[in-house]
């Protein structure tokens, strides 16, 4: 699998290098094999980084130009922006180099560097799982559950359940509903508002 993503890849087209500054392209051609495998991981940590504030810059001034293109804001400079295509090119010439840039580095990160590592494995399979769960209910039929509360009353038909609020819940009520005078109440609120002469 490493070989395959240190295959070199194609340089920029004519729209990318129109689209990019110089230090644009530069950064982008970097995030190309071979140049992208060659980096140390501090220096494509780098590179990530700049392409990401680039990337957001670049969307930040399309979202203003759109803006000042439908006349919602006013212009930044002198004249208004009357469309935003060449930046959002831009951005997304810029993303497409920030993802090339974070599949390598992830790629890094998920390649083990030897047998030891992949052996420890931060995340357990899901047979281990299953297994310790049937471990933990076989114990469990056992062994007292750590769920348990001590002192309290587990279920509200245990007989050392505390009554509660249970004995003033048999009783009606005796209040009128609210906005209801004497049998006024009965009546529809419609007939109830009408003025009578």
């Amino acid at each position: 699998m490493a070989h395959a993503r240190n295959i070199p890849q194609s340089a920029a087209n004519a729209d990318e290098q129109r689209a990019l500054d110089a230090d644009e392209r530069q950064m982008a051609d970097m995030a190309r094999h071979p140049a992208l495998g060659q980096l140390s991981d501090r220096e494509l940590s780098d590179l990530v980084s700049r392409l990401r504030s680039r990337r957001n810059r670049a969307r930040d001034i399309a979202d203003r130009q759109a803006r000042e293109a439908r006349a919602k804001s006013a212009p930044a400079g002198v004249t208004p922006a009357t469309g935003n295509a060449g930046t959002l090119s831009k951005h997304d010439y810029l993303n497409a180099a920030l993802e090339r840039a974070l599949s390598e580095r992830q790629a890094r990160d998920g390649a083990p560097d030897s047998g030891a590592a992949a052996e420890k494995g931060s995340d357990p399979s899901q047979h281990d799982l299953a297994l310790k769960a049937m471990q933990t209910k076989k114990a469990g039929d056992n062994a007292p559950n750590p769920m348990v509360e001590e002192g309290g009353a587990l279920h509200p038909d245990d007989p050392d359940a505390s009554a509660g609020k249970g004995a003033l819940a048999d009783q009606a009520r005796r209040t009128a509903p609210a906005g209801a005078l004497d049998h006024a109440g009965e009546l529809p609120s419609r007939e109830r508002s009408r003025t009578r002469y």
